[in-house]
Protein backbone atom coordinates (compact mmCIF):
# COMPACT_ATOMS: atom_id res chain seq x y z
CA UNK A 1 0.00 0.00 0.00
CA UNK A 2 3.39 2.35 1.16
CA UNK A 3 4.11 1.61 -2.88
CA UNK A 4 0.90 2.16 -4.18
CA UNK A 5 0.52 5.48 -2.55
CA UNK A 6 3.54 6.25 -4.05
CA UNK A 7 2.10 5.28 -7.37
CA UNK A 8 -0.88 7.18 -6.96
CA UNK A 9 1.09 10.60 -6.28
CA UNK A 10 2.89 10.41 -9.74
CA UNK A 11 0.35 9.20 -11.64
CA UNK A 12 -2.29 11.77 -10.21
CA UNK A 13 1.02 14.72 -11.19
CA UNK A 14 1.31 13.35 -14.64
CA UNK A 15 -2.45 13.26 -15.20
CA UNK A 16 -2.77 16.87 -14.65
CA UNK A 17 0.93 17.56 -16.77
CA UNK A 18 -0.90 15.49 -19.91
CA UNK A 19 -4.32 17.51 -19.05
CA UNK A 20 -2.63 20.99 -18.94
CA UNK A 21 -0.69 19.65 -22.01
CA UNK A 22 -3.96 19.04 -24.04
CA UNK A 23 -2.35 15.85 -24.71
CA UNK A 24 -4.23 11.95 -24.58
CA UNK A 25 -4.45 10.72 -20.85
CA UNK A 26 -6.94 7.87 -21.32
CA UNK A 27 -4.84 5.19 -19.91
CA UNK A 28 -3.44 7.42 -17.24
CA UNK A 29 -6.86 8.20 -15.83
CA UNK A 30 -7.96 4.77 -15.63
CA UNK A 31 -4.63 4.11 -13.61
CA UNK A 32 -5.80 7.01 -11.27
CA UNK A 33 -9.15 5.82 -11.09
CA UNK A 34 -8.11 2.44 -10.21
CA UNK A 35 -6.39 3.40 -7.63
CA UNK A 36 -8.55 6.20 -5.96
CA UNK A 37 -10.89 3.09 -6.18
CA UNK A 38 -8.32 0.80 -4.02
CA UNK A 39 -7.74 3.15 -1.70
CA UNK A 40 -11.41 4.31 -0.94
CA UNK A 41 -12.24 0.90 -0.45
CA UNK A 42 -9.55 0.52 1.39
CA UNK A 43 -10.34 3.35 3.78
CA UNK A 44 -13.88 2.14 4.34
CA UNK A 45 -13.77 -1.44 4.82
CA UNK A 46 -11.11 -0.03 7.69
CA UNK A 47 -13.63 1.98 8.89
CA UNK A 48 -16.54 -0.20 8.83
CA UNK A 49 -14.12 -2.76 10.85
CA UNK A 50 -12.86 -0.33 13.23
CA UNK A 51 -13.77 -1.08 17.06
CA UNK A 52 -14.73 2.80 17.37
CA UNK A 53 -14.87 4.42 13.98
CA UNK A 54 -14.10 7.98 15.98
CA UNK A 55 -10.98 6.67 16.96
CA UNK A 56 -10.18 5.72 13.72
CA UNK A 57 -10.96 8.78 12.19
CA UNK A 58 -8.89 10.89 14.33
CA UNK A 59 -5.72 8.44 13.75
CA UNK A 60 -6.38 8.32 9.88
CA UNK A 61 -7.67 11.72 9.01
CA UNK A 62 -5.14 12.52 6.27
CA UNK A 63 -6.08 9.23 4.64
CA UNK A 64 -8.77 10.85 4.30
CA UNK A 65 -8.51 13.77 2.99
CA UNK A 66 -6.13 12.82 0.43
CA UNK A 67 -9.04 11.02 -1.22
CA UNK A 68 -10.84 14.50 -2.01
CA UNK A 69 -11.52 14.90 -5.40
CA UNK A 70 -8.53 17.18 -7.25
CA UNK A 71 -9.87 20.28 -8.84
CA UNK A 72 -8.37 21.17 -12.22
CA UNK A 73 -8.38 24.70 -11.63
CA UNK A 74 -7.64 24.93 -8.18
CA UNK A 75 -3.78 23.75 -7.52
CA UNK A 76 -3.77 23.69 -3.29
CA UNK A 77 -6.49 20.88 -3.70
CA UNK A 78 -4.29 19.53 -6.15
CA UNK A 79 -1.60 19.11 -3.99
CA UNK A 80 -3.41 17.13 -1.15
CA UNK A 81 -2.58 13.98 -3.18
CA UNK A 82 0.88 14.71 -1.83
CA UNK A 83 -0.44 13.77 1.90
CA UNK A 84 -0.57 9.93 0.45
CA UNK A 85 2.97 10.24 0.92
CA UNK A 86 3.04 10.27 4.45
CA UNK A 87 1.48 6.30 3.95
CA UNK A 88 4.74 5.66 2.02
CA UNK A 89 7.11 7.54 5.45
CA UNK A 90 5.00 5.48 7.59
CA UNK A 91 6.14 2.14 5.72
CA UNK A 92 9.38 2.93 5.97
CA UNK A 93 9.21 3.71 9.80
CA UNK A 94 7.57 0.17 9.91
CA UNK A 95 10.80 -1.10 7.78
CA UNK A 96 12.90 0.44 9.51
CA UNK A 97 11.58 -0.29 13.73
CA UNK A 98 11.53 -4.51 12.24
CA UNK A 99 15.41 -4.38 11.74
CA UNK A 100 17.12 -5.56 15.30
CA UNK A 101 19.87 -3.20 15.45
CA UNK A 102 17.90 0.01 14.99
CA UNK A 103 14.82 -1.23 17.34
CA UNK A 104 16.51 0.11 20.39
CA UNK A 105 16.32 3.41 18.48
CA UNK A 106 12.29 3.93 17.54
CA UNK A 107 12.74 7.42 18.64
CA UNK A 108 15.64 8.67 16.71
CA UNK A 109 14.11 6.89 13.38
CA UNK A 110 10.44 8.14 13.74
CA UNK A 111 12.16 11.76 13.84
CA UNK A 112 13.98 10.87 10.96
CA UNK A 113 11.45 10.00 8.79
CA UNK A 114 9.33 12.26 9.83
CA UNK A 115 12.09 14.68 8.92
CA UNK A 116 12.63 13.25 5.86
CA UNK A 117 9.04 13.16 4.99
CA UNK A 118 7.97 16.85 5.56
CA UNK A 119 11.33 17.72 3.59
CA UNK A 120 10.52 15.66 0.55
CA UNK A 121 6.99 16.63 0.77
CA UNK A 122 7.76 20.19 0.62
CA UNK A 123 9.61 20.18 -2.09
CA UNK A 124 7.40 18.34 -4.29
CA UNK A 125 4.63 20.42 -3.54
CA UNK A 126 6.94 23.26 -4.13
CA UNK A 127 7.96 22.44 -7.22
CA UNK A 128 4.44 21.50 -8.22
CA UNK A 129 3.23 24.93 -7.83
CA UNK A 130 6.13 27.13 -9.05
CA UNK A 131 7.16 25.01 -12.37
CA UNK A 132 6.31 27.28 -15.09
CA UNK A 133 5.23 30.16 -12.84
CA UNK A 134 8.98 30.69 -11.49
CA UNK A 135 11.86 31.11 -13.43
CA UNK A 136 14.30 29.83 -10.89
CA UNK A 137 12.63 26.78 -10.80
CA UNK A 138 13.23 24.50 -13.78
CA UNK A 139 13.75 21.58 -12.23
CA UNK A 140 12.60 19.39 -9.81
CA UNK A 141 16.86 19.65 -8.45
CA UNK A 142 16.26 23.65 -7.87
CA UNK A 143 13.18 22.63 -5.59
CA UNK A 144 15.67 20.38 -4.03
CA UNK A 145 18.16 22.82 -3.85
CA UNK A 146 15.96 25.31 -2.53
CA UNK A 147 14.85 22.81 0.49
CA UNK A 148 18.21 21.92 1.44
CA UNK A 149 18.98 25.47 1.78
CA UNK A 150 16.28 26.32 3.72
CA UNK A 151 16.65 22.95 6.18
CA UNK A 152 20.06 24.54 6.44
CA UNK A 153 18.99 27.73 7.21
CA UNK A 154 21.81 28.76 4.74
CA UNK A 155 19.29 31.33 2.86
CA UNK A 156 21.28 31.87 -0.49
CA UNK A 157 18.20 33.56 -1.68
CA UNK A 158 18.60 32.36 -5.28
CA UNK A 159 15.61 30.14 -5.09
CA UNK A 160 12.13 31.66 -3.73
CA UNK A 161 8.75 31.20 -3.99
CA UNK A 162 6.67 33.67 -6.02
CA UNK A 163 2.73 31.24 -5.39
CA UNK A 164 0.61 31.05 -2.83
CA UNK A 165 0.85 27.37 -2.86
CA UNK A 166 4.43 27.22 -2.73
CA UNK A 167 4.76 29.98 0.15
CA UNK A 168 2.50 27.20 2.35
CA UNK A 169 5.25 25.21 1.18
CA UNK A 170 8.28 26.60 2.46
CA UNK A 171 5.70 27.63 5.83
CA UNK A 172 5.68 24.41 6.33
CA UNK A 173 9.42 22.75 5.74
CA UNK A 174 10.92 26.29 7.65
CA UNK A 175 8.46 25.14 11.05
CA UNK A 176 8.08 21.46 10.86
CA UNK A 177 11.48 20.29 8.83
CA UNK A 178 13.66 23.31 11.19
CA UNK A 179 11.61 21.91 14.17
CA UNK A 180 12.35 17.91 13.60
CA UNK A 181 16.08 18.68 12.81
CA UNK A 182 16.88 20.28 16.35
CA UNK A 183 15.18 17.36 17.87
CA UNK A 184 17.00 15.10 15.52
CA UNK A 185 20.36 16.96 16.67
CA UNK A 186 19.55 16.94 20.20
CA UNK A 187 18.28 13.08 20.34
CA UNK A 188 21.61 12.35 18.92
CA UNK A 189 23.59 14.14 21.25
CA UNK A 190 21.51 12.72 24.08
CA UNK A 191 22.35 9.04 23.00
CA UNK A 192 25.84 10.26 22.70
CA UNK A 193 25.87 11.33 26.19
CA UNK A 194 24.37 8.34 27.65
CA UNK A 195 26.37 5.33 25.70
CA UNK A 196 28.93 6.97 26.96
CA UNK A 197 28.04 7.46 30.10
CA UNK A 198 27.95 3.86 30.73
CA UNK A 199 31.43 3.09 30.44
CA UNK A 200 33.00 6.11 32.16
CA UNK A 201 32.63 7.39 35.66
CA UNK A 202 31.39 10.84 36.58
CA UNK A 203 34.59 12.80 36.02
CA UNK A 204 35.34 11.45 32.68
CA UNK A 205 31.73 12.17 31.70
CA UNK A 206 31.98 15.53 32.91
CA UNK A 207 35.32 16.17 30.79
CA UNK A 208 33.54 14.62 27.96
CA UNK A 209 29.97 16.74 28.09
CA UNK A 210 32.75 19.81 28.61
CA UNK A 211 33.99 18.53 25.33
CA UNK A 212 30.93 17.98 23.47
CA UNK A 213 30.12 21.72 24.76
CA UNK A 214 33.50 22.96 23.44
CA UNK A 215 32.52 21.21 20.11
CA UNK A 216 28.73 23.41 19.66
CA UNK A 217 27.18 19.91 20.25
CA UNK A 218 25.94 21.07 23.85
CA UNK A 219 24.89 24.64 25.39
CA UNK A 220 25.35 26.20 28.26
CA UNK A 221 22.17 25.43 29.67
CA UNK A 222 22.71 21.70 28.70
CA UNK A 223 25.78 21.30 30.04
CA UNK A 224 25.32 22.87 33.61
CA UNK A 225 22.11 20.18 33.91
CA UNK A 226 23.80 17.67 32.76
CA UNK A 227 26.96 17.95 35.22
CA UNK A 228 24.33 18.42 37.95
CA UNK A 229 22.39 15.42 37.35
CA UNK A 230 25.94 13.76 36.87
CA UNK A 231 26.96 15.32 40.67
CA UNK A 232 24.32 14.14 42.02
CA UNK A 233 24.66 10.86 41.66
CA UNK A 234 28.13 10.92 43.30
Amino acid sequence: MAALAGLFVVVGFLLDAAYDAGTDASLLAVVDLGLTVIFTAEFTTRLAAARSRRAYLRGHWIDAIALVPTVRGLRLLRLLRLLRLVRAFAGVFRALSSIERFAAHRGLIALFVAWLGVAVISATAFYLAEVGDNEHVQSPLDALWWAIVTLTTVGYGDVFPVTAEGRLAGAILMIVGITLWAAITGTITSLLVTARSATVGVPEQIRQLHELQRDGLLTEAEFVAKKAELLARM
